[in-house]
């Protein structure tokens, strides 16, 4: 069981390459802090000037060990500090169970972006973050549309739709779940 990941060219060519191969282009003085992680996937979140040199910020995804079915289990967002002289984490969320698309808009004044995780109940949802100056915070968090879309049944019109049942795991596989992943 390999990882595979979906690559874009500088030139806009795009494809899936073997994960394993894959060395991500995030600067070293960032990359150190991946703590034995994999970096999945990585996005400038603006600059900052520090005297003759732009550092960026940073938000990047992780995950423990490959093979998962699942993207990533963590998120953190690198800011420069101007006070040190060095990358240090503004927002970092852990133990997590999280699915791409990851979306990054940097078009108005303050950057924002937004994972879709999955919660305690088993759904999925699209939780949007800001980013402003140094601060990171959750500003709004609603069901993703794309899985709910992916879970509708298809009707067909000459038959109808089969009724289908939801199965919803136990409180104690989801906490057994959730203890084995913290463990990891």
């Amino acid at each position: 069981m390999d990882d595979w990941s979906l690559v874009r060219t500088h030139d806009g060519k795009v494809g899936w390459v073997l994960t394993r191969p894959l060395n991500m282009a995030i600067p070293d003085e960032v990359a150190q802090y991946a703590e034995g992680h994999r970096i999945t996937s990585y996005f400038v979140l603006g600059q900052v000037r520090d005297r003759d040199t732009v550092k960026n910020n940073w938000l990047w995804t992780t995950i423990n060990k490959g093979g998962e079915p699942y993207e990533f289990d963590s998120f953190r967002v690198f800011v420069w500090s101007l006070k040190h002289h060095r990358y240090e984490t503004a927002y970092i969320e852990r133990n997590i169970v999280g699915y791409y698309p990851v979306q990054v808009s940097t078009s108005n004044s303050s950057p924002s972006f937004s994972v879709v995780l999955e919660a305690n109940d088993g759904r999925r949802y699209r939780k949007t973050y800001s980013f402003e100056g140094f601060r990171v915070r959750m500003v709004s968090r609603q069901l993703d549309m794309q899985t709910l879309q992916l879970e509708a049944p298809k009707s067909v019109a000459s038959a109808p739709a089969p009724q289908q049942t939801l199965v919803k795991r136990s409180w104690y596989a989801r906490l057994k779940d959730r203890v084995h992943r913290f463990l990891r």
